[in-house]
């Protein structure tokens, strides 16, 4: 796996992720949160014969360290139900959170937390969202630059240059104006040849019909390669935010993580009951082994579904290493929130997990993605953790969750028959070493649902 970050300050400078082709499901499932992978595990369970869930007796049950023991207790208190039974059986069974729900992760969501994080002047986050909002559903950018510039009243350069930035975000592909330029930008992120690149932006009719030869010939390679290129092609998403939901139900909170203080630091606890175990069938395997099928094809699917299998269960370990990792990077970088609470987070951006990690910030992106932690303050969305800051006064960071927190608890502490404006509370913060506009007070306002003092004052009067 090699990931190359090459991430600069100017906004116009290319961010490259170079990714082996056989990493693309691996990515996939890395962006998937608890609830979605669990779907795609019983589909695949339904659908795959050498897949299955060992029998309980089949485990080798080892006590945890002592060190680990506490933490271990906690976890499975949470898995335990109120009759003392535990619940990890069920492969739909939330972890100690079956009242709360949560809204699933959007498009827009998702790429805005990018666009936050990427730190470009207000002008060119202003356009930045005016793009993520003309997205459609697949992820295109249908609506011409000019029509764009003329709604922003901004010049279709300076467009263009903020397109740019968001066409290198996750997921690959998006904000492309044509299918042809959709999957260019994904081939471009898989570092893949020239061939592939000009069949993409060239061909791609007569890869629909078939005509392979005629591609080769047109190119002057062979039919071979072209074969082998068109097979890249074919793995590549043609609708990025096909990838989200965009059903308006909300969703059971799962954790991916449990993070507990002990003894000075944070420990981090994968949570596998969420999951099953998956190993190969054995009684495939041996026939596998032995050629046990005298039909060349049943024997040749058996060998495929075993293949399938064995990267499926590959990519799930994967899948939990990597969000175990970004979880314990998020603990090391916001420590304060651990033995203070959410009022004392820092500022943090992807690249900070990224340079821990030495993994690319588009990783760090679709790890982040619908993955929850559950923490002794409740659970938090890992997206919670990031967010740009400000410098108090004083010389402390604070990022502008704990600022929006902040906010809030002036709202429910004010005086209900005369609340404060958000000049009043821009004035309350400043006074606490927090310099902030009025105009900003009244985004993070919006932001966490508060309505505005006129119409807080109207509710009240109204009780």
């Amino acid at each position: 796996m090699e990931l190359k970050p090459t991430l600069k300050t100017s906004p116009a400078v290319s961010q490259q992720l170079v990714l082996s082709p056989r990493l693309y499901q691996s990515l996939s499932i890395l962006r998937l949160g608890a609830p979605e992978l669990q779907e795609l595990i019983q589909k695949e369970l339904d659908e795959n014969p050498t897949l299955e869930i060992p029998e309980p007796s089949d485990f080798d049950i080892e006590a945890p360290a002592s060190s680990d023991r506490e933490l271990w207790e906690d976890y499975l208190g949470a898995n335990r139900g109120a009759d003392g039974s535990g619940r990890g059986g069920d492969l739909t069974a939330a972890v100690d959170a079956s009242d709360l729900t949560a809204s699933p992760v959007t498009l827009s969501d998702h790429l805005t937390l990018q666009l936050d994080l990427a730190n470009l002047p207000d002008e060119q986050r202003r356009i930045g969202l005016a793009i993520i909002g003309s997205l459609d559903e697949d992820g295109y950018l249908r609506e011409p630059l000019e029509q764009l510039s003329q709604t922003i009243n901004r010049p279709v350069s300076e467009i263009e240059e903020v397109l740019a930035v968001i066409q290198r975000f996750d997921p690959p592909g998006v904000a492309a104006r044509s299918l042809e330029e959709c999957l260019s930008i994904q081939l471009r992120q898989l570092n893949a040849g020239e061939v592939s690149r000009r069949i993409a932006r060239e061909f791609l009719p007569q890869v629909a019909r078939g005509s392979y030869a005629e591609i080769a010939r047109t190119l002057g390679v062979s039919a071979a390669r072209v074969r082998n290129a068109v097979e890249l092609i074919r793995k590549l998403s043609p609708s990025p935010g096909s990838l989200f939901d965009t059903s308006p139900l909300a969703a059971t909170i799962i954790p991916d993580v449990y993070a507990r203080p002990d003894r000075g630091r944070v420990r981090i606890l994968a949570n596998r009951e969420i999951l099953p175990s998956l190993r190969l069938s054995r009684i495939y395997r041996d026939m596998a082994k032995a050629g046990g099928s005298s039909d060349p094809e049943t024997s040749r699917y058996i060998k495929e579904k075993l293949a399938e299998a064995s990267r499926l269960i590959r990519d799930i370990d994967q899948r939990r290493a990597t969000v175990t990792k970004v979880a314990r990077a998020i603990t090391e970088a916001q420590p304060d929130f651990f033995t203070q609470g959410p009022g004392h987070l820092h500022p943090l951006g992807l690249e900070e997990i990224a340079d821990r990690l030495q993994v690319h910030p588009s990783t760090v992106s679709r790890a982040i993605l619908g993955k929850y932690m559950s923490t002794p303050y409740g659970i938090f969305e890992f997206r919670y953790f990031f967010s740009a800051g400000y410098t108090t006064s004083g010389g402390e960071e604070l990022a502008s969750t704990a600022v929006k927190q902040r906010l809030s608890a002036l709202v429910s502490n004010e005086d209900t028959r005369k609340p404060l404006s958000d000049q009043k509370i821009a004035d309350h913060l400043s006074g606490e070493g927090i310099s902030i506009s009025r105009r900003t007070v009244a985004k993070y306002r919006e932001a966490i649902r508060i309505p505005p003092s006129w119409d807080r004052k109207r509710a009240a009067g109204a009780s």
